[in-house]
């Protein structure tokens, strides 16, 4: 196992062109499961464009693209609010999870909430992905509410998660 991850900010073409390849293969994979085919191409192409993601980071949302031993394996995204940091993405390819490399991430979002004077973490998880609500709960994060949201003809049916921190 490697000693840790390192974190590339997407801020150039090539970074936003790796991104979306680790996108392609990773939503599929992940919520083709839980919500359908169908709303992961409208998602894909809609909420994970790139046109939509250098939108997110005009508006002020940070994505990074996680690597092991210089290989691309995952990537992020946050954004820092008024009162907490809220985790917009954190996914990993198949191959990588289950070694410990999401509480790594985990881990960096909590110290940039730190330095950044944030006491608490939030983020939103579909529902029905069992497996992600089962690891946000390990690391300390807690249901505030479930929320239903239009997309397009799709509803998102998130948890609202929170973990706050401690000194």
């Amino acid at each position: 196992m490697s000693e840790g991850l390192t974190y590339q900010k997407v801020e150039t073409t090539k970074a936003l062109e790796k991104l979306s390849e680790l996108i392609q293969m990773i939503w599929p994979e992940v919520f083709t499961p839980v919500i359908g085919a169908a709303q992961v191409a409208y998602m894909l192409e809609t909420y994970q464009s790139i046109e939509q993601i250098k939108r997110e980071i005009d508006d002020g949302v940070q994505y990074e693209i996680i690597s092991l031993d210089e290989e691309a394996v995952g990537y992020l995204a946050y954004e820092l609010q008024e009162n907490q940091l809220f985790i917009s993405k954190v996914y990993l390819l198949a191959s990588y999870r289950g070694q410990g490399l999401s509480r790594q991430a985990f881990n960096r979002l909590e110290d940039i909430a730190r330095q950044e004077s944030k006491d608490k973490l939030h983020l939103h998880v579909n529902r029905y992905n069992a497996r992600a609500i089962a690891v946000y709960q390990h690391y300390g994060f807690d249901i505030d509410k479930a929320i239903d949201t239009p997309l397009g003809d799709f509803v998102l049916n998130d948890y609202w998660m929170t973990k706050t921190l401690s000194d």
